[in-house]
């Protein structure tokens, strides 16, 4: 009886580990969860019935029939690979998918794509939600808008803009306390933070010179639009970024507590592989983000 091939799927997890020699890093990259990644390991072990990691270490390592098996198979994994992007469409013509985080595509991005599109020749783009760089390791995405201090590997980054923080809240409290009109009135409030990026609460406070810890409760989330909205609702207090926060300050929703604004640590980033970076669709798309990050803030209905 002739032996079937291994499921396809199972050797890319397993080329994709060996390479970023971590297993969370792998499943990222390929928008699997940690458990189902885990699956496919098994079962290409279970199928060649060896053992390829040697799961002891501190992190996952090759075993000598793992570092075999990688040996031979990854000649052919790449052959396929790239016979694949040959057939594809010219990547000046297909759409370009760009990564980005929800709440900046809808209070940054889309307002301007009607500009973009005015002028793009025919270039179409293809929106993801994503907060992290691993679509593009990944080749889920072609360009990520991401935040961070833009010293991501193996990617070329160009900085967008910089961001300021200062303290919004609803005109009027679910709990029926004040506005907060300064650092020390926050004592007491329930302060809404992001998960990521983590501690911008901690750094904002710093800052301002206010040493003492504030005794508040913390609410987590893990995007800015839900945590604007729950903020707007009064049940809590937020760092107010823009642009991020600017839909909910037009409409009256939230309000800036007091006049105290602070630079963040970050800055959003317009980022790709090299390779990428050099089509000619993603140029003109790439020369256009700098361009609007570098234009007043006002977006024309």
């Amino acid at each position: 009886m002739k032996r079937r091939s291994p499921p396809w799927g199972a050797i890319e997890a397993f080329i994709t580990a060996a390479r970023t020699n971590s297993f969370k890093e792998a499943a990222d990259q390929l928008g699997l969860s940690p458990p189902a990644f885990s699956r496919r390991i098994q079962a290409l072990e279970n199928h060649i019935g060896v053992k390829l990691f040697d799961r002891a270490a501190p992190l996952p390592v090759l075993t000598v029939s793992g570092a075999r098996y990688l040996e031979r198979l990854q000649p052919g994994y790449d052959a396929m690979r790239a016979a694949t992007d040959w057939m594809m469409p010219d990547a000046d013509r297909r759409p370009i998918r760009i990564g980005v985080s929800q709440s900046l595509a809808v209070s940054w991005l889309v307002p301007r794509l009607p500009r973009f599109y005015a002028r793009a020749d025919g270039i179409q783009l293809v929106l993801q939600s994503t907060n992290h760089g691993a679509d593009l390791l990944g080749g889920g995405a072609d360009v990520t808008i991401l935040y961070g201090t833009g010293d991501w590997d193996h990617l070329v980054s160009q900085k967008l803009f910089g961001l300021e923080a200062f303290v919004v809240s609803a005109p009027r409290l679910a709990d029926g306390r004040p506005v907060p009109r300064s650092v020390a009135d926050l004592a007491g409030h329930r302060l809404f933070e992001l998960v990521h990026p983590a501690n911008q609460w901690a750094d904002w406070l710093a800052l301002a010179g206010y040493r003492s810890p504030i005794e508040a409760e913390r609410a987590a989330f893990d995007g800015a639009q839900v945590m604007y909205e729950a903020a707007a609702r009064g049940l809590g207090v937020a760092l107010g970024v823009r642009p991020l926060v600017d839909p909910f300050l037009a409409d009256g929703r939230l309000e800036i507590a007091f006049d105290l604004s602070l630079p963040l640590a970050g800055s959003y980033y317009v980022v790709a592989q090299p390779e990428v970076r050099r089509q000619r669709a993603v140029q003109t798309l790439w020369r256009w983000l700098v361009a609007e990050a570098a234009a007043p803030t006002a977006v024309a209905a």
